[in-house]
């Protein structure tokens, strides 16, 4: 499924990092040779694969730090094992953070006072011992207990490149999709100091009011100048399917301009009402037609938000997950044979989510 180009735009990327200051004299001297057609082709048998993909969204840190304090990391091993087959290339790994009550009532007996810049520096660490080969953004979802401007610049120090606002609810800084506030002058100077530092702004969660108000402050940056990345890392159609996490195409089309990549999420819920995976997986595919159209090729990625991590950390009920996790990237891959060429699959399973975010991390 990986073309020639694709694996040249991987393997520029590779030699940027590793060898920045040959990078350029490097890809001159070989770039029509035989020499990097070689090494490319070396590049790919050993670190790529077939069906290789880039989930912008799963809540992996929230897992490593819930491990952690569990003292049980049998279910990273799980995990491993995933990314070990190249099944999943590269991963927002997010973070995440509720209100003070539901928290405690995950946390159960084990619950503490949130100190996110310690939980993140644990999770982090964490990923980096157990995950080292995998390519990352490191993500906050709910913005709650972060104090202000500079304990956001300390959490960027440590790593932090995108953040979604909100949760579900409200917030100091706006107000989730389960309510109806917008956002406040707090939230205001929390994004405007997040685009100065580079971190990207993830609009999944917000509400309309919230959402709106965000855009308008991201034309006015744009105005100003500023440049920054814009994406929505787990949300599908609301025209499609009126789910309150989903986006209406209003909503989509006010984002365009900045070239956002949205994550299509497969999780049953935020998909279609109905519980059979078949018809799931068939409307899913609907959902990602529909953004292509919206928004164009370029601007689409997929998440799989895969939270069947919570029967076995929390002992939650089991919520219906389009895909398995293991072979996500084989699934999606056949699924989206039948309406879009090799090409344009690359570019909705790694290729966008890649060049839009992951290049951009430092």
């Amino acid at each position: 499924m990986v073309g020639e180009n694709d694996i040249k735009d991987l393997f520029i990327y590779s030699i940027d990092e590793i060898f920045p200051e040959k990078s350029v004299t490097l890809l001159s001297e070989k770039k029509d040779g035989t020499v990097l057609f070689a090494l490319l082709v070396l590049f790919f048998f050993l670190f790529l694969g077939d069906d290789i993909m880039i989930d912008l969204h799963y809540d992996l840190l929230s897992i490593l730090y819930y491990c952690y304090k569990k003292n049980d990391f049998s279910y990273i091993k799980t995990i491993q094992k995933y990314y070990e087959e190249n099944v999943v290339h590269g991963v927002v790994a997010n973070l995440y953070f509720m209100s003070g009550d539901e928290m405690k009532e995950e946390s159960g007996d084990w619950f503490e006072p949130v100190n996110v810049v310690e939980r993140f520096r644990i999770a982090t660490n964490l990923f980096l011992k157990f995950f080292p080969e995998l390519e990352v953004i490191y993500s906050i979802e709910g913005c709650d207990y972060i104090e202000g401007p500079e304990e956001l610049e300390e959490l960027y120090k440590l790593g932090l490149r995108n953040i979604l606002l909100v949760w579900n609810n409200k917030n100091r800084y706006g107000s989730g999709n389960q309510s109806d506030s917008g956002l406040t002058d707090e939230g205001r100077v929390l994004l405007r100091k997040a685009i100065d530092l580079g971190i990207s702004i993830d609009l999944s969660h917000m509400n309309r009011n919230t959402f709106s108000d965000t855009v308008k402050l991201l034309k006015e940056e744009k105005a100003k100048g500023k440049q920054f990345s814009v994406i929505v890392s787990h949300s599908n159609c609301y025209d499609l399917y009126p789910h309150d996490r989903n986006l209406t195409d209003q909503q989509l089309l006010s984002i365009k301009e900045f070239s956002p990549v949205v994550g299509l999420v497969s999780y049953g819920p935020f998909v279609s009402s109905s519980e059979d995976r078949g018809k799931l997986a068939k409307r899913y595919v609907e959902h990602i037609v529909h953004m292509v159209e919206l928004l164009g090729i370029d601007s689409v990625g997929v998440a799989t938000d895969d939270m069947s991590f919570g029967p076995v950390l929390f002992g939650d009920n089991e919520d219906i997950q389009i895909f398995d996790y293991g072979q996500v990237g084989k699934q999606l891959t056949a699924l989206l044979k039948d309406t879009f060429t090799e090409d344009e699959i690359n570019q909705i399973l790694y290729k966008n989510s890649y060049k839009k975010l992951f290049r951009k991390k430092e």
